[in-house]
């Protein structure tokens, strides 16, 4: 019946296409982009800040591991942070051996600085004693996003989030 009405109408069904024009197109890309520019830096800021706290966390299972490789080892174990702050790596203090635990890559966007409490003597790295205990020591990551301050508890030998 359709077919019909166009007939009648002078209209070939045949010749008729389908889809869509190309300034409808246009329209629709317009409008998408529009919206990605829109919505795009307000995602910037979260992003930084996740790459943050995957730092931090990272980090944190690093320093487990130097403490638990310690008590196990029944040595000191020295966590040792590059000067540029872009990996850290585990050693040990008397030069014998090396651990086999691959350093750890922070990336390009995060920096990692010790920071010794008062009184507390310089040395290279942050040590676990055999006993499972280290240095208090501060350890800030930053990256554009800010900064966290990670205090090493020295009992314990963990991290915990300090006041940042």
């Amino acid at each position: 019946m359709l077919n019909r009405c166009h007939q009648a109408a002078g209209v070939s069904v045949a010749g008729r296409q389908s889809g869509f024009t190309l300034l409808e197109l246009l329209v629709v890309i317009v409008i998408i982009v529009t919206a990605a520019a829109v919505v795009a830096p307000s995602l910037g800021p979260a992003a930084q800040q996740a790459q943050l706290d995957s730092g931090a966390a990272r980090l944190d299972a690093l320093v487990r591991h130097a403490r638990t490789r310690a008590v196990i080892e029944r040595r000191e174990v020295v966590l040792i942070p590059s000067a540029d702050g872009r990996r850290v790596q585990l050693a040990y203090p008397d030069g014998k051996g090396q651990p086999r635990t691959p350093a750890l890559d922070l990336g390009e966007a995060l920096r990692l600085r010790v920071a010794r409490t008062q009184g507390a003597e310089e040395e290279i790295g942050i040590i676990f004693n055999a006993d499972g205990t280290a240095d208090s020591v501060d350890i800030l990551i930053s990256s554009h996003a800010g900064v966290r301050r990670l205090v090493l508890e020295p009992a314990r030998g963990t991290l915990v989030l300090g006041e940042s």
